[in-house]
Parts: C-alpha cells; structure tokens; sequence
C-alpha cells in the first residue's frame, strides 16, 4: 500500500513538473510594464509663466509605467491598464529679466496617468514565443505643479505671488507599436516593445485661485503661455519592457 502511494505521489510531481508552457493555451494574464523615451515637454510647462523672464533648463525624457491584465488568443490579444507618465523633474530653474538679475530659482513637475486598452495582432510565433504589432487607445488626466523660490529681485517684481501653482488637463491618447513576447519561465513571459505616443494637453485649468506672475488666475480658467493656452507634449517614441503572469 505504501508502494502504491509513493508512485501516486511520484506520478502527481512528474506530471506538475512536466507542464509545458504554450503561448497559445494559456489566455489570462495579469501584467506590468516600464517605459523610457525622449521628452518633448521641453520647457512648456513653465515658459513664458512671467512675461519677459528667460527660464533655463528642460525636460529631457518621459519615463512610464502600466499595469493591468490582457486576454491573449492566437490571433490577438486585448489589454486593459492603466498607465502612469512622468516627464523627468526639472529642478533648479533660473528666470532672470532682460538685465540678466535672477528673480526667481523654480522646479516643475508632471504627471499623468491613462486608462487605456490595447489591440495586439500576433503577427508570427510558435508555443513559446511571437512578435505583435499594438495599436492603444487611453484618455489621460496630466497634472502640473510649479514650485518658485523668489529672490529679494522678484520679491520686489512680483509682490504677493502664489509661489506653488498647480494645474490639470486632459486629453486623448494614441499609440503604436512593434514587439516581441517570449517564454521567461513556466507560466511567465517577457514582452519587449518599440512604440510612438501621441498625448499633447492643451486645454490645462488652474486648481484654484492664484496669483500669477502675470496677474489674478480664478480656478478653472486655462493656463496661458504667452498669447495662447499652455500646451504640455507628452508625444514621442518609447521602448517598453513587460512581463506576463498567465494563469
């Protein structure tokens, strides 16, 4: 009796153990993935925030994350997420006036977050791995918060101005890519994607009252740049790196 349940027990492991993994079987997967890419926000989150003042620095790179859980067949694939954008944090901004006397140090801040869904068509593959084209839809809320530190100059400029002024927007979000998924373990892949986003935010509201550099701003009135509304370009390429949890 004791045999008998010890080749029971050897039969369940063996069987367990020798599960092999098909791509095209196994259709439910929680996922998560991160993303990097050129930054076009450049300084539009903060130009022209007092007229005639000259800013330095830029944003140089949107970095991204996205969680959510996809329904893979043979033929394709639909993923439901959110994803979360943040253009790099540009710190240590200078604005001086024409003269070159520095009014005020600033840091500037975004982020956004998108629920989105995503179309993949499998375009070729075996059980263990194949290469997609995506093609995703999102709408996006994109906050902005600027940070300023006066000196005794812009004290004396701008008196009474609100030195944190935050502001919201939204906006729809495209994007398109190529990738390639293959088997990482038994019940895991990894998916590696080249892809382009197009997000631009152009209709960005203040959060409350403020006090501008150029004058009172009520809450819900839009961001100006200049002459215009402030626009905030989330668009660009990006390379993701993703894995799949099937179940």
């Amino acid at each position: 009796m004791k045999l008998v349940s010890f080749f029971t027990i050897l039969f369940f492991f063996s069987a367990a153990g020798a599960r092999v993994f098909d791509i095209n079987r196994d259709t439910v997967a929680p996922y998560f993935s991160v993303t990097g890419g050129p930054s076009a926000v450049g300084k539009s989150g903060y130009e022209n925030e007092a007229t005639g003042v000259n800013v330095s620095g830029d944003s140089k790179y949107t970095y991204g994350g996205e969680f959510g859980f996809l329904v893979s067949t043979k033929p394709m694939n639909l993923a439901f997420g959110i994803e979360f954008l943040k253009p790099g944090v540009v710190d240590n901004i200078s604005g001086t006036n024409g003269g070159g006397t520095q009014l005020y140090s600033a840091s500037s801040e975004v982020l956004g977050y998108a629920p989105k869904v995503t179309l993949e068509f499998n375009l070729h593959g075996d059980n263990e791995s194949r290469s997609f084209v995506s093609v995703g839809l999102g709408y996006a809320t994109v906050s902005l918060k600027n940070t300023y530190s006066l000196t005794a100059a812009g004290t004396s400029a701008y008196p009474g101005v609100d030195t944190t002024i935050e502001s919201k927007g939204n906006a729809t979000e495209l994007s398109a890519g190529l990738g390639y998924e293959g088997v990482l373990s038994d019940t895991v892949t990894y998916a590696f994607q080249f892809g382009y986003r197009q997000l631009k935010v152009d209709n960005l509201k203040y959060s409350k009252d403020y006090n501008t550099f150029n004058g009172a701003a009520s809450s819900g009135s839009s961001v100006q740049n200049g002459a215009s509304n402030r626009v905030l370009d989330l668009s660009g390429g990006f390379i993701s790196l993703g894995f799949r949890f099937y179940m």
